[in-house]
């Protein structure tokens, strides 16, 4: 497997397959069908990147139907037992050790595992991202909900400032408003009252987050 390397499937495709099958589990998922529900631009890119990675981990067979693993996938009280034959079947054993102090799978040291294996930067990315996904064996619709909009509010001895809108990457973008507050100025100046508004895809990673963040930090609070 390590030659050819494992499957990859992302996050948003796997949730909506899963949704459909669960609303329509007769469904054959061919790449005409998977390529219109997913907005992709041909079948053949359905085939190549959900399709085909959705076959060679057991839930659908060769005609885009429902394998009874499938079966198990689409079911919120069976997930996990599918996860689990998706682990034993496609993946090492060593990749259940690289787990946190809470037991689940360590998505960095999971990463350097597929480094280590020699695949490229994004390649690898979306191997262990895939693979972490099914190794928490927790519906993605049942888990924390992933973040699309984020708000927060932050308080500065700063001058007002206009508002300003900017792009980070992969598509996140904030909007920042400067208020005056309503709490009474101190010694120091007036207080300003920032309104952020950011904007995430609900497929990035944790560690896309993370970066997200640094980034707004620096187009932020740089002097």
């Amino acid at each position: 497997m390590a030659s050819t390397g494992y499957p990859k499937v992302p996050l948003k495709a796997w949730r909506q397959l899963r949704t459909k099958a669960q609303s329509a589990p007769t469904t054959k998922f061919t790449p005409e069908v998977v390529a219109a529900q997913a907005g992709m631009a041909s079948p053949d890119s359905a085939a190549t990147n959900i399709v085909g990675p959705m076959r060679r981990l057991g839930v659908f067979d060769k005609d885009g139907a429902l394998t009874e693993r499938g079966n198990k996938w689409r079911v919120d009280s069976t997930y996990a037992e599918a996860c689990q034959e998706i682990l034993e079947e496609v993946y090492p054993p060593d990749l259940a050790a690289l787990t946190d102090d809470a037991g689940a799978p360590d998505s960095e040291k999971v990463r350097t595992w597929f480094d280590h294996k020699g695949f490229g930067k994004s390649n690898g990315g979306q191997m262990a991202s895939t693979y972490v996904m099914i190794a928490t064996k927790r519906p993605p619709e049942a888990g924390a909900a992933e973040p699309t909009k984020t708000t927060a509010k932050v308080m500065s001895s700063k001058k007002p400032a206009p508002t300003r809108k900017a792009s980070l990457t992969n598509g996140v973008s904030y909007e920042a408003e400067a208020k005056p507050s309503l709490d009474p100025p101190d010694s120091r100046g007036p207080n300003v009252h920032l309104d952020i508004q950011i904007h995430i895809p609900a497929d990035s990673t944790p560690e896309q987050i993370d970066h997200i963040f640094e980034s707004m930090a620096r187009h932020l609070y740089k002097q």
